[in-house]
C-alpha cells in the first residue's frame, strides 16, 4: 500500500506540474471553518445522525448515511460577482455520494463519490469550486445522496480571488486544424441559476474566462433543444427561456415566442476572444411538424398519409413519451397558473414505448430538418467562433428511427420496395398493415431491412452535412451517439442480468437497428461521430438507494464504456472521432411547483427579461422539503456528481487511449469549475496535437497508449496513461538528432536512449520531433504491487470460474466469453483492461453466486 500511494503522490505531482503555472492569483481568505468543531446556529445547520469521525485518514464531520442527511455553513463575501474559490478536503476512506451546493442554484455545486470502481487513497483529498458569489449572505451545503455512502468534511477554505488569468497553450506547429477539448451542455436552462450570472452576458462572459483559464476553446451548446429553435428562427416556431435565482434566492422563469439571437451575441464574443462554438440540436420535435402532423389512428388505417411514425403494433407515434413535452414555451405559463388542458400542437400519449415522433425519411420531415440546418449555418457562418453543428442521437431525435419498432408507414414501405425490389406481401388498405410490414420484414429481410435504413440515415447525414460545409468549407457535422438516454430507451432503466455486457446487444449494434451504422461513415469528411461516456449513472442508478442498489443497476454503462469492443473499435476506426463526457445529475425536488409571479412583486419585472430583450411571460417555481436548519426557503437540490480525485480524468484518458478522439467535450447541466487543476493540464497537451488520427506505436496501448503522426514537418509524439497510477515509459527510437519539443511547455529537451519519461495518472504528454525520427518501440511499467495484485485476482477469478462450472453452478450470460478476455489481458499484461474487467457485472455477479452456492467439496460431502 505505501507503494501504491507513493507512486499516486508522484503521478499527482507530475498530473499538475503545468496547472500550477496558470492558478488564480489569491486575494484574501474570506472563510474558513474546521468541521470537527461547533459553531452557532447562526453559522451552521445539520439535518440527521451528524457525528466527528476520528479516523486514520484524519478527523471529519460526516452525515448520516441516509439520502438528503446534510450540514452546511453560512458566510458572508465583499465583492458579488467577483471569482472566488471554495477549497474543500474531504476523507477518500471508503464509499462515499457527497453532494455540495449553496441549497439555491448551481453556483456551488458538485457532486463526489468514492470507491466501488475507484481505488481508496486511504487520505484527504481536495476539491477546488470556483464561483463567482450572487449574494453577500452565502452559504455551502453538504448532503448525503444515497443510503450508506456519506457526506463527510475536514475543512473549508473559502478565497476570494484577484482575477482567472488566462492559460497560456503554446502555439501549435501544425498547419492543420487542432484537437478541441471543451465544455458541452444538454441543459440549455440554467444559465442565470449558474457561475454568479443574472443575465445572459454575464453568463457569457464568466464561461469566456474560465474556458480560457482552463484551456477549454470549445463550447458545445444548444441552439435547437426539444421542442424548437432557441434562436429568432425565421422559418420555425421559436421560443426561449430559462430561470434565475434572484438576490432574494427566490427563482424566476421568463420565457418567450420572440427570442433575442443570443447566438450571434456568443459568437461575437468568443470570436473576438478566440473561442470556438458549436451549435448543437437535440431535435426531438420541430413547430412546423407539430402543427400539421396528422395522428388520427383512424383516418392513417383508412389510408391518409402521415409524417409520423407508424409502429410494429399498429399505433402512430404521436408523442416522444418521455419527460420532454412540457417544455414547449407555449405550455410554460399556462403550466404554472394552473390551466393546461393539453401539450402544445395535441401531442399525446399512447399504447406506445419511447421513440422517434416523425419519420425521418419522409420528404416533410427532411425539408424541415434540411431548413433548420440550413438556417444556422448560413446565419451563423460569418463568425469565426462557428465551428459547425452537433446532432446528438437520442431515443426521439427526428434523424433516425431509433428502433425496429418504427418506420411501417406507407411512403417508406413503397420506398423501400422500388428501391430494394423486394415485395411486401401485405394488403396495402388493410388497418393492421403496418404490423404485418413489420412481421414480414424483421422475419424474413431484417438484415436487408437494417442495411436499407442505415443507408438512407446516412444520406440524409450527408445532405446535412454538405449545406454546412457549402456554408463554409471548414465546419463540421457532429453526430453524437448519447447513450444515457438512449439505452434506456431500448432496454429500460438497467435492472436485470438481461442488461449487462455480453447480455444485450452492443451499442454498436444497437444503434444500427434504428438506423445508424457507425461503420458507414468511415469515408465522409466533414462528419465526425462522438460517442458518449456516462460516468456517473451506475452510481446511482435513478436512485437513491446507495450500497443497497441492486448489482444490476450498478454495472450497465461502465462496462459497456470500457469494455464492448465492437462499439469501441467501430468508433477507432474512423478517421476523425470523438467522445463527449456526460455529467448527468441527480435530482431531489422535494414538492416541485411552478406559480405565477404576484401582481406587485417588483423583481417579476426586472427578471422578465432574455438575454437584453422583455420576456413575454414569467412565473416562479420552488422546491419545498422538511423543515431542517437551512435559512432559506428557496431550495433546489440537483448535484451533476464526478468521480473523486485523479479519477476525474479518467473517461478523457480513456477516450484518447482507446479512440484516438480528435475531440473530446464534457459536460451537461452547468459549468463544471471544480476541477480546474486537472483540465488545465490535459488541455494544455491536447490541443498541441493535429486533429488527425495517429499511428500507434507497438501493439498494446494498455495501461499506456503510445502513438505517433507524421505532418507539418515533424513526427508529433503523444503518450497517454489510462490508468490511476503512473507509469514509467521507455521509448525505443531512431534518428532523433535534433532536440525535442515538450509542446505542452515549449521546453527542449535532449533525449537519450533508451527514452524514459514517468507518465502520470491519467495524464497526457505530447512532444514533437524531426521528422525522420521514428519511435520503434515502448514498454510501460506501473507500480509492481499494482500489476501482481491485478494478475493474482485475475488468476483467483480464473480459477473460481472453473470451479463453479464443474460444479454446475448457472453463471451469468458471458461469462465464458469473459474469462477468455481475462486470460489474453493477463498474457498480455494488459492491467487497465483487466481492472474493469474485474470489476464487471459478471465477476461481481459471479463472485455472489459463488459466496452463496454450495462449493464443490460440500457437494461432494
Amino acid at each position: 500500500m505505501k507503494t501504491r500511494l507513493l507512486f499516486l503522490l508522484l503521478g499527482m505531482v507530475v498530473l499538475n506540474h503545468f496547472a500550477f503555472a496558470e492558478s488564480a492569483k489569491i486575494k484574501q481568505l474570506v472563510r474558513e471553518f474546521d468541521c470537527t468543531q461547533e459553531y452557532p446556529v447562526e453559522t451552521y445547520f445539520g439535518h440527521g445522525n451528524i457525528q466527528v469521525v476520528e479516523s486514520p485518514a484524519g478527523r471529519y464531520r460526516e452525515a448520516e448515511g441516509r439520502p438528503l442527511s446534510r450540514f452546511g455553513y453560512r458566510f458572508q463575501v465583499e465583492n458579488i460577482g467577483r471569482p472566488h474559490l471554495a477549497v474543500v478536503r474531504y476523507p477518500d476512506d471508503k464509499r462515499r455520494y457527497m453532494c455540495m451546493m449553496d441549497g439555491t442554484s448551481y453556483d456551488l455545486t458538485v457532486g463526489i463519490f468514492t470507491g466501488v470502481n475507484q481505488p481508496l487513497s486511504g487520505g484527504m483529498l481536495e476539491l477546488q469550486r470556483i464561483f463567482w458569489p450572487r449574494w453577500n449572505d452565502c452559504s455551502i451545503v453538504f448532503m448525503t445522496w444515497s443510503d450508506g455512502e456519506p457526506a463527510a468534511v475536514a475543512d473549508i477554505k473559502i478565497y476570494e480571488l484577484e482575477d482567472l488569468p488566462p492559460m497560456d497553450i503554446p502555439a501549435s506547429p501544425a498547419a492543420s486544424p487542432r484537437r478541441d477539448f471543451g465544455i458541452q451542455f444538454e441543459d440549455p436552462c440554467g444559465k442565470c441559476g449558474s457561475v454568479g450570472a443574472y443575465t445572459h452576458e454575464e453568463w457569457v462572459e464568466r464561461m469566456i474566462s474560465y474556458m480560457k483559464h482552463t484551456g477549454q476553446r470549445l463550447l458545445t451548446y444548444p441552439v435547437i433543444w426539444y421542442h424548437h429553435p432557441l434562436y429568432p428562427s425565421d422559418i420555425e416556431p421559436c421560443g426561449d427561456f430559462g430561470w434565475v435565482s434572484a438576490p432574494d434566492r427566490q427563482y424566476y422563469n421568463p420565457w418567450t415566442t420572440q427570442p433575442a439571437d443570443w447566438v450571434a451575441q456568443t459568437l461575437q464574443r468568443f470570436s473576438e476572444e478566440g473561442l470556438e462554438f458549436q451549435a448543437s440540436m437535440t431535435l426531438l420535435r420541430l413547430g412546423s411538424l407539430m402543427q400539421n402532423m396528422n395522428i388520427d389512428l383512424d383516418s392513417i388505417k383508412a389510408g391518409a398519409d402521415t409524417y409520423n411514425n407508424m409502429l410494429s403494433n399498429d399505433q402512430v407515434q404521436s408523442s416522444t413519451m418521455d419527460w420532454t413535452p412540457i417544455y414547449n414555451v407555449l405550455n410554460l405559463q399556462k403550466s404554472a397558473e394552473g390551466r393546461l388542458e393539453g401539450n402544445a400542437y395535441g401531442e399525446r400519449a399512447g399504447p406506445f414505448g419511447k421513440g422517434v415522433m416523425f419519420n425521418p425519411l419522409h420528404p416533410t420531415v427532411q425539408k424541415a430538418i434540411l431548413a433548420v440546418t440550413s438556417e444556422i449555418a448560413n446565419r451563423y457562418s460569418k463568425y469565426p467562433a462557428f465551428k459547425g453543428i452537433a446532432v446528438n442521437m437520442w431515443h426521439a431525435t427526428i434523424t433516425w428511427f431509433f428502433s425496429l419498432n418504427a418506420g411501417y408507414d406507407d411512403y417508406t414501405a413503397a420506398l423501400f420496395q422500388q428501391e430494394t425490389g423486394i415485395e411486401i406481401p401485405v394488403d396495402t388498405q388493410a388497418p393492421d398493415r403496418f404490423s404485418k410490414r413489420y412481421e414480414f420484414l424483421v422475419n424474413n429481410h431484417l438484415e436487408k431491412w437494417i442495411e436499407w435504413r442505415c443507408l438512407k440515415i446516412r444520406d440524409l447525414f450527408r445532405r446535412m452535412r454538405d449545406i454546412v460545409v457549402a456554408a463554409r468549407p471548414d465546419l463540421r457535422l457532429t453526430i453524437t451517439m448519447w447513450t444515457e438516454t438512449t439505452i434506456p430507451g431500448w432496454v429500460g432503466i438497467a435492472n436485470s442480468p438481461t442488461h449487462q455486457l455480453y447480455a444485450r446487444k452492443t451499442t454498436y449494434d444497437l444503434y444500427r437497428e434504428g438506423g445508424f451504422d457507425i461503420n458507414l461513415y468511415r469515408n465522409e469528411p466533414g462528419i465526425e461521430v462522438d460517442l458518449s461516456f456516462v460516468q456517473a449513472r451506475d452510481r446511482d442508478g435513478w436512485g437513491t438507494a446507495g450500497v443497497n442498489t441492486p448489482l444490476e443497476s450498478s454495472c450497465m454503462f461502465r462496462d459497456h464504456d470500457f469494455l464492448d469492443s465492437k462499439t469501441l473499435d467501430a468508433i477507432t476506426a474512423l478517421p476523425t472521432s470523438g467522445a463527449y463526457i456526460f455529467d448527468c445529475w441527480v435530482e431531489a425536488w422535494g414538492d416541485h411547483k411552478w406559480y405565477p409571479c404576484a401582481p406587485d412583486d417588483p423583481q417579476a419585472k426586472q427578471f422578465a427579461v432574455l438575454c437584453g430583450k422583455p420576456a413575454e411571460g414569467n412565473f416562479h417555481m420552488n422546491s419545498t422539503y422538511p423543515k431542517d436548519g437551512f435559512w432559506w426557503d428557496y431550495q433546489l437540490r440537483i448535484t451533476s456528481p464526478f468521480q473523486a480525485g485523479p479519477h476525474y480524468m479518467e473517461h478523457a484518458a480513456h477516450a484518447l487511449a482507446q479512440l484516438d478522439a480528435c475531440q473530446i467535450t464534457r459536460g451537461g447541466l452547468y459549468l463544471d469549475s471544480a476541477h480546474t487543476d486537472e483540465i488545465q493540464s490535459f488541455a494544455r497537451a491536447y490541443q498541441t496535437l493535429p486533429a488527425q488520427k495517429f499511428q500507434t506505436v507497438g501493439t498494446s496501448t494498455d495501461p499506456v497508449a503510445v502513438r505517433t503522426l507524421p505532418a507539418d514537418g515533424k513526427r508529433y509524439l503523444y503518450l497517454v496513461n489510462r490508468e490511476y497510477y503512473p507509469a514509467e515509459v521507455e521509448l525505443q527510437h531512431t534518428g532523433i538528432t535534433d532536440p525535442v519539443i515538450n509542446l505542452a511547455t515549449n521546453e527542449t529537451l535532449k533525449v537519450p536512449a533508451p527514452w524514459r519519461i514517468l507518465v502520470g495518472p491519467y495524464s497526457l504528454q505530447t512532444f514533437a520531433l524531426s521528422p525522420d525520427a521514428k519511435i520503434t518501440g515502448f514498454t510501460a511499467a506501473p507500480p509492481q504491487d499494482i500489476a501482481d495484485a491485478l494478475q493474482k485476482q485475475a488468476a483467483e477469478t480464473l480459477d473460481k470460474i472453473r470451479q463453479m462450472q464443474a460444479a454446475d453452478i448457472p453463471l451469468p450470460a458471458g461469462t465464458d466469453q469473459l474469462a477468455a478476455a481475462i486470460k489474453t489481458a493477463m498474457e498480455k499484461n494488459q492491467l487497465a483492461w483487466l481492472r474493469r474487467a474485474l470489476n464487471s457485472y459478471i465477476i461481481r455477479k459471479a463472485d455472489l453466486i459463488w459466496q452463496s452456492a454450495p462449493k464443490p467439496k460440500d457437494k461432494q460431502n
